[in-house]
């Protein structure tokens, strides 16, 4: 049985699916653009706009469907586009390159949390249906001149019509281009096919480029007789306004409010996102110069302190290294298989296990360990703990944030830095252990911040330019044992804490913390330096 008792040319198939998604795939840029025009004062512009962004995608269409590619291209583009609605409209997420990078840098357990019945639905009726009709429908089979005239008929419509809509308005056009240049992340999916466009071209951009290898002239001149000991600690997805050593009004750091630690309160993270933020960190570029193409055809900070003759060691219970420890050690603590505490979920204390081994066995040599932690990541909070840190109640127990009020949300993410706090404490009982024989350290810095709700905006990797606050403000935390404290003036190093600071400062200050020289170093950029 045929789905239509006519058959389509692929000129209306196209057309009609340029509607549907124009349609279907907006919701949240019409309600953002709501916000800045109201609806009976502005209704034919508003209107104009549904036409501008028809008439741009279909013309699009008309220029990269041919033949026998235009049903896999729709479907695609269907598909994909559901998903995008659903975390666009769901989170606030904006697809840029960066988010189109950390999309492709995903791993199973990341994108089963975002797996919900909301995101089935979307992806079942704005995806899957639409395709299985574009599928099935049957196309007419056109002679060449026919197909060739007939398309070029409705692009110059399509063109004309486009042009006549900015025209009509143009005065709207450009306040809206000049003055609201943001809401244009939102549109679906013409902006997603550009950050897609990006993407590949700072991935080829990034494989072309030469390796440069940079510090080699690095070396360790120990300020004191012991062995170095210092861990690292990335933490993920983590604001430091909900930190109570930073003045939260809720308890989060029972742990650390123990111990003599020092906390920078005015520090922002390179980007809003893991895969721009980790390896920028410990990059020698600086956010304002950072990209891919240059940062990760460079030797970062650990590959110099590993020349100058460190033991350094990257401990993983994320999603990767992002390329940073692709020249040093590494361990994968993401699975049973290395992690001994895993309930489902593999836990950030698991990497602490067998580690005194590895210390040991490291003989007379400085060690530089990195622990890349799960820490906070959402959607799904109530995860990120055990249940004996289920101390903030009610808790949002699902990945469907807009469904729970912003109590719950904020709570169930007050339990994932509760779970941290014991987890940094209980690297601090290592480094203590270990404070006879060596001095020792610990740094702990997270890669960006995090929205829960603020704004109606969720999770975290908006660009830069317009991302909020709780999304680049991220907490630092600095432990020295009582050898350090004498190595390094602790009191001087106490008056950068209310200092605007940055992952900028990153580089230096593990050079500084490991007594490697270099003429790369900067001591104005290192925390540990008077």
């Amino acid at each position: 049985m045929k789905l239509f008792s006519y058959k389509l040319s692929q000129i209306h198939l196209v057309l009609l699916i340029a509607g549907f998604l124009t349609l279907t795939g907006n919701f949240t840029f019409f309600e953002k653009t709501l916000l800045v025009y109201p609806l009976f004062e502005n209704l034919f512009f508003l209107g104009s706009l549904f036409l501008f962004l028809f008439t741009f995608l279909a013309a699009l269409l008309l220029l990269i469907c041919y033949k026998k590619s235009t049903k896999p291209i729709l479907i695609l583009l269907l598909l994909t586009s559901s998903l995008v609605s659903y975390s666009t409209n769901n989170y606030g997420i904006v697809f840029d390159h960066n988010m189109i990078t950390n999309t492709f840098e995903t791993d199973t357990s990341e994108f089963l949390d975002l797996v919900n019945y909301k995101s089935i639905l979307y992806f079942l009726v704005l995806g899957l249906l639409p395709s299985f009709i574009v599928f099935k429908v049957e196309l007419k089979k056109l002679k060449l001149n026919a197909q060739f005239l007939q398309r070029l008929k409705y692009f110059i419509v399509l063109v004309v019509v486009f042009v006549v809509v900015v025209l009509s308005f143009s005065k709207h056009y450009t306040s809206f281009a000049r003055e609201n240049r943001d809401l244009r992340l939102y549109i679906n999916p013409t902006y997603y096919l550009y950050s897609a466009a990006k993407f590949i071209d700072s991935k080829i951009t990034t494989s072309a480029a030469p390796f440069k290898v940079i510090g080699l002239d690095a070396q360790i001149n120990k300020k004191s007789d012991k062995r170095r000991l210092v861990v690292f600690v990335i933490g993920e997805t983590v604001r430091r306004d909900h930190m109570s050593i930073n003045g939260y009004d809720l308890q989060t750091n029972p742990y650390l409010e123990k111990e003599e630690v020092i906390s920078f309160k005015n520090l922002t993270s390179c980007g809003t996102d893991t895969a721009w933020s980790v390896p920028c960190m410990f990059s020698l570029l600086g956010r304002d110069e950072y990209s891919h193409a240059k940062g990760k055809n460079m030797s970062n900070v650990l590959d110099l302190i590993s020349h100058a003759g460190a033991s350094v060691i990257w401990y993983e219970n994320n999603s990767s290294s992002k390329s940073v420890a692709d020249r040093i050690a590494f361990k994968d603590y993401r699975t049973s298989k290395q992690n001994s505490i895993c309930n489902p979920e593999c836990r950030d204390e698991g990497m602490l296990v067998n580690m005194q081994s590895y210390i040991d066995d490291q003989n007379d040599k400085d060690t530089l360990i990195i622990l890349h932690t799960m820490g906070s990541h959402g959607p799904a909070y109530y995860k990120r703990y055990p249940e004996e840190f289920e101390v903030f109640v009610p808790v949002c127990k699902t990945s469907q944030l807009n469904e729970c009020n912003d109590q719950e949300i904020s709570n169930a993410y007050d339990n994932t830095i509760l779970y941290a706090d014991y987890f940094l404490s209980k690297v601090i009982g290592l480094l203590k252990r270990n404070s006879q024989q060596l001095d020792t350290a610990m740094f702990y810095v997270s890669d960006h911040g995090e929205s829960l709700g603020e704004n109606g905006l969720y999770l975290h990797g908006m660009p830069y330019f317009m991302a909020p606050d709780e999304q680049i403000d991220v907490p630092a935390v600095m432990w020295l044992n009582d050898s350090m404290s004498k190595v390094f003036d602790v009191e001087s190093i106490k008056k950068k804490e209310e200092l605007p600071l940055s992952h900028d400062n990153l580089f230096h200050t593990l050079l500084g913390l490991m007594d490697v020289e270099t003429k790369l170093y900067d001591e104005s950029l290192d925390l540990m330096s008077k």
